[in-house]
């Protein structure tokens, strides 16, 4: 349920005085020294088998930090918070994937049953949560912020250990890693489709205030995308059913660039309201194929090293797009911000194309049960 806070923390920023230009510069500071970060969080997990206590670890630390912005007015303060609160958020999402992964052991195709319970938590909370701080003081977020990471790292210290233990033998062999190129050839198109949509969660926010919606609104539009994720995640298998990999991929890129094309378009809450229902088969469809298919070529020893590898890709597209994206939402507008997105996602949607039909030749073959 945290996710469904931060959803707001933006506009939180903006209300006490800090320009987008200068929250895109504090993400791109903090997702930068992330990167350096992330893998690192990865290769304690795998080298000590330790996936759990190293993500209860990342929940602590985020929860203090998280308060620690009660008593910052300063910007450069509330900068240095804001890099710490990344650098222990950023491994949640991935060491929660490789947990996951590691208890389904060969049924990894069955992870979107499992992460649908993320975007069903988000769901339940975010129109609450907005309802709460449209009525209340904005400052109430950081109190739900550590209600809701206190009582993940309760649930996070009750989970059952792995039937699985993975460990690495030595800190050299993450350099098979560094040796796949098809791994980084396709870590480069996930940059190129993750930094419109790292835009997106930055700026749709206050560019949603800004076209008229409130936050209640704001989080009934969250509710139908994460609606849409469950709907993906949860039927995420009989898609690797009917589809190959390389065509999901170059469907999700197609409707990436059609949901940006509509917001820029449209900027009316009722229409980026209905423009959610596009995040499924965008975002949610996209996510679940990108953690199995690292999944599939890391192999399970690398685990959770190759998903710290895709939120190192994820960061280093946010590092572009917060900084890159606070500029032209300042100097030319939130929906030209959308429009470049859309040109960015088209190109990554053709270099799929290229990637997968053409130069690599992947057959066109379901994910094998």
């Amino acid at each position: 349920m945290f996710p469904a806070v931060l959803t707001y923390l933006n506009i939180y920023l903006e209300g006490i005085g800090i320009s987008p230009t200068r929250i895109g510069l504090m993400n791109s500071t903090a997702r930068a020294l992330s990167i350096l970060v992330l893998p690192v969080w990865g290769m304690l997990a795998d080298f000590f088998g330790a996936n759990k206590k190293v993500l209860m670890l990342a929940l602590g630390g985020t929860m203090v930090f998280m308060l620690s912005f009660l008593f910052a007015e300063n910007f450069i303060i509330i900068f240095i918070l804001y890099i710490f609160y990344i650098l222990f958020w950023s491994p949640g999402a991935s060491l929660s994937d490789s947990l996951t992964l590691n208890y389904l052991d060969d049924k990894s195709d069955e992870y979107g049953k499992y992460r649908v319970w993320g975007s069903a938590g988000y769901m339940i909370a975010v129109t609450p949560f907005g309802f709460i701080i449209e009525n209340t003081q904005a400052q109430i977020l950081f109190f739900l912020a550590a209600i809701t990471l206190a009582s993940t790292f309760i649930i996070a210290s009750r989970l059952p250990g792995s039937s699985r233990t993975i460990k690495v033998a030595s800190l050299s062999d993450f350099k098979i890693l560094l040796r796949n190129k098809k791994l980084f050839s396709f870590l480069i198109l996930v940059f190129l489709l993750r930094a419109p949509l790292s835009a997106n969660f930055i700026y749709f926010p206050i560019f949603f205030k800004e076209a008229g919606g409130g936050e209640t609104l704001l989080g009934i539009a969250m509710v139908i995308s994460s609606g849409r994720e469950i709907l993906f995640f949860q039927k995420s298998d009989r898609f690797f059913e009917l589809l190959s990999v390389k065509r999901i991929f170059s469907l999700t890129a197609a409707f990436f660039c059609l949901r940006w094309l509509i917001i820029g378009l449209f900027p009316i809450p009722s229409v980026l309201v209905l423009s959610q229902l596009l995040h499924g088969i965008s975002f949610g469809l996209f996510h679940v194929t990108t953690v199995y298919y690292i999944s599939h070529l890391v192999g399970k020893t690398f685990e959770a090293t190759g998903q710290n590898l895709y939120a190192s890709t994820i960061s280093i597209a946010t590092v572009a797009s917060s900084l890159s994206g606070g500029l032209i939402y300042d100097q030319l507008g939130g929906s030209n911000m959308y429009f470049i997105g859309a040109v960015i996602s088209l190109l990554a949607g053709l270099g799929c194309y290229f990637k997968f039909f053409i130069t690599e030749k992947v057959p066109d073959s379901r994910v094998k049960k």
